[in-house]
């Protein structure tokens, strides 16, 4: 649709939020991940020895989840091992084993697809993208040593409590904050920019 705004021809501008944009990321970068989980995976059909020795992002993942979930831990008082590079236990109880599904793939990529979606600058997206991530991620290493240290002190849970749900919901609770937050800053901006031309 063409306007004509005091004599200069102006064309519709373009939403500011791509559903499609934002559906296709969302599923290629959580399905995606998982896929290439079965390049990194030994014994698996998919296996790339290649990738499961140089290029393991899955593997440096879970890595980094539990080496922060145990350093916690540690600066916190507990005595604390690893058993395998996916598990953090507290001397004395059963440890915690992280799997793939536990590393909060589906949060990030539900934050990604929803930034990268806006139409606006490369610098705004990285410093949300960022920050979104930074937090998810600080939620899920917290939760691992909360479930850690459940174990350790055999907390007693309501009867049909489950670790990886409520996970899901505090992540997407907390996303659903920062979208919002995002949106009205985005707005803001836009407003500003607007005011200014």
């Amino acid at each position: 649709m063409k306007v004509m705004h005091r004599g200069r021809l102006n064309l519709k501008s373009k939403p500011d939020f791509n559903i499609i944009i934002f559906l296709v990321l969302y599923f290629v970068l959580k399905y995606g991940f998982y896929l290439y989980v079965g390049f990194t995976t030994p014994g698996g059909k998919l296996y790339f020895s290649f990738f499961g020795s140089y290029a393991n992002f899955p593997g440096w993942l879970t890595i980094f989840v539990s080496k922060t979930s145990a350093f916690l831990l540690k600066i916190s008082g507990y005595s604390v091992h690893q058993l395998g590079n996916a598990n953090i236990t507290i001397a004395g109880s059963k440890g915690v084993t992280i799997a793939w599904g536990c590393l909060g793939i589906g949060a990030i990529s539900l934050w990604l697809g929803f930034i990268i979606a806006h139409r606006i600058r490369l610098k705004y997206k990285l410093k949300w993208i960022t920050i979104g991530a930074a937090i998810i991620f600080a939620i899920n290493i917290f939760r691992i040593d909360m479930i850690a240290l459940s174990n350790y002190y055999k907390w007693s849970y309501f009867q049909n409590f489950n670790a990886h749900t409520s996970f899901d919901t505090l992540t997407y609770v907390i996303i659903l904050g920062m979208m919002t937050i995002f949106v009205m800053r985005y707005d803001k901006k836009k407003k500003a920019i607007a005011d200014n031309v």
